[in-house]
């Protein structure tokens, strides 16, 4: 059950350009009016004008894009024209060097999230305490969402005009916002560069746990390039998902096993890492969102795979190492131990029973949804004694590590849950 890991003139392109969008958006009403397609557009129109300035590309680029194929859904391909991106231009007051690090994570304000963001953050404030913790030097909550939420107030938060509106309450798949999120949040940055604490920006989700400081690799290590985390779910490859990857990145382009098996989360790039590629996983989020075909193929993790894919389309080398040497995280009960990693992410739950196959202990983040769970979080109650005989819900063995594994993080939850005020309703 559990498994860890020749040069065409600028009068011609401009009536091209014109006659493209014009057709375009006609066969966007005529054959795609549904609320995909809308999400669509405005992802798109807001990916075309996303950088804002921030990236500048070399007229090398008219060149050899000009001779490019098509990306398969309206849009010239990336791919061919990264190698031609002169530079991004840097933004006066972001820093650009060192090794500090600014953590991201994202949300759209539900109970459900924030009962896992409130204890994330706690934990987060109690490791930048501990030995290498002075290298974490901000958390920035990007919420995705009409209007600030009850946590406001308590985790420091950037508000994201929502793509989808009714994710305020419930929606299919709120996780389509992310990627419009987080360049709304670089869009604002490259207006205020104070918002900016750090040249690595660590993108996290809220069901992560920090048991010790992340550190950044330094510029003399032999690899200074960013990380990501493998999730062997992710297999891009796989002959049942050529049709749809294919669509993201044409067989031109080069195998699929190119496109990393990971995610935006978490992810650990440099500022100019993630301008090239925030773009890309915008655009190609709103694709999948958009063709039926994709969203099926690729389920609830089509956003995961639209981030890799943008990844792979701008060359981006990330080192991703599996557990336990990985730094980022561990999955318990799949993973057994914290190993070398920083955080702990409870994606998995977590049911120990006995010999006769009943549950004596649980820890399954689903289960805690309800409003109340936001302002009055509660302790998570602990495992009882070990015993030996004992077995997860797919049968595995309750080994001594595992269980020690779990009663540390539990503890630190604990820890971080009696740190929490409680708080009032929104009115």
């Amino acid at each position: 059950m559990f498994q860890p890991r020749a040069r065409v003139g600028p009068t011609k392109v401009l009536a091209f350009g014109a006659m493209g969008f014009a057709v375009g958006l006609f066969l966007g009403y005529v054959f795609m009016g549904t609320a995909h397609a809308i999400l669509q557009l405005r992802a798109e129109t807001a990916s075309q004008a996303s950088l804002d300035g921030l990236t500048r590309i070399s007229s090398a680029q008219g060149a050899s894009g000009s001779a490019l194929g098509r990306s398969g859904f309206g849009e010239q391909h990336p791919k061919a024209a990264t190698k031609a991106v002169e530079s991004v231009v840097r933004t006066p007051g972001i820093p650009y060097k060192g090794t500090t690090i600014h953590t991201l994570v994202t949300s759209n304000g539900s109970p459900y999230l924030n009962f896992q963001n409130r204890i994330m953050y706690a934990t987060y404030k109690a490791v930048q305490k501990q030995p290498g913790g002075h290298q974490l030097v901000a958390l920035t909550r990007i919420l995705h969402r009409t209007k600030p939420d009850i946590l406001y107030d308590e985790v420091p938060s950037f508000r994201a005009d929502p793509l989808t509106p009714a994710c305020d309450t419930w929606c299919e798949f709120p996780v389509s916002d992310r990627p419009n999120a987080v360049m709304q949040f670089f869009k604002a940055a490259a207006k205020e560069p104070s918002m900016i604490k750090a040249p690595w920006l660590l993108l996290i989700e809220t069901d992560y746990i920090w048991m010790k400081p992340l550190q950044a690799p330094a510029a003399h290590a032999p690899s200074s390039r960013g990380m990501a985390y493998p999730f062997n779910y992710i297999v891009p490859q796989a002959p049942a998902l050529e049709a749809v990857m294919r669509k993201m990145f044409p067989a031109e382009l080069g195998p699929l096993d190119a496109i990393p098996g990971s995610g935006p989360a978490p992810v650990m790039m440099r500022f100019d890492e993630w301008l090239q590629v925030a773009p890309e996983w915008e655009r190609l989020t709103a694709h999948i969102e958009a063709d039926p075909e994709s969203k099926e193929r690729l389920g609830w993790v089509r956003e995961m795979y639209a981030f890799s894919t943008a990844v792979a389309l701008k060359d981006i080398k990330l080192d991703i190492v599996a557990c336990p040497e990985c730094p980022l995280i561990s999955q318990p009960p799949a993973d057994t131990s914290l190993g070398g990693a920083a955080m702990f992410h409870y994606t998995w739950g977590t049911v120990f029973k006995d010999s006769f196959g009943r549950k004596i202990w649980e820890f399954d983040k689903r289960t805690y949804t309800d409003e109340i769970i936001q302002r009055q979080t509660p302790r998570i109650p602990m495992p009882p004694k070990f015993d030996f005989g004992w077995t997860l819900q797919d049968g595995q063995p309750v080994k001594r590590e595992l269980y020690n594994t779990m009663v540390e993080m539990i503890e630190v939850v604990n820890t971080a849950v009696d740190s929490l005020p409680i708080l009032e309703p929104v009115q």
